[in-house]
């Protein structure tokens, strides 16, 4: 009987203690020859921009997918389903993100939610110049 209610205890902290796979991760982006970027964000992640002192462009993408299992999410940062891709021009960059037609996420119980936030931090000297755009005074 003891071993029964010892089995249910350690059963109810296991399941209390389960986390839905989450993962931060940074990528640094030279921006020295670049004078204006604007952004093509997939439309459903939350985007933010901060300034910050450094010389890089430093974009933090933080991803939380409810009702499924690790594997899935480590699947999907290997499938870049995340990342903001760079593309230059001259002096203009355009971020765009790589997964523009992701699919629905199938959870262990019907379909998962997805919850994707990107902090970018900006260099001091661009300032905004429009919608999802930022622009600085020549070098």
């Amino acid at each position: 009987m003891q071993y029964l209610l010892l089995l249910a205890l350690l059963g109810c902290t296991t399941v209390s203690f389960a986390q839905d796979p989450a993962d931060i991760f940074h990528k640094t982006v030279d921006v020295d020859d670049v004078n204006e970027i604007t952004f093509d964000v997939y439309a459903k992640d939350q985007l933010e921009f901060r300034s910050w002192p450094g010389d890089d462009l430093l974009i933090e993408t933080s991803v939380q997918i409810k009702n499924v299992k690790q594997d899935i999410l480590d699947f999907y940062l290997r499938q870049k389903r995340y990342v903001l891709k760079p593309t230059v021009s001259g002096d203009q960059m355009q971020l765009v993100s790589f997964d523009k037609n992701r699919r629905v996420v199938k959870g262990t119980e019907g379909s998962a939610f997805e919850e994707v936030t990107i902090v970018v931090y900006l260099p001091e000297d661009f300032s905004p110049a429009g919608d999802r755009q930022y622009t600085r005074a020549h070098k």
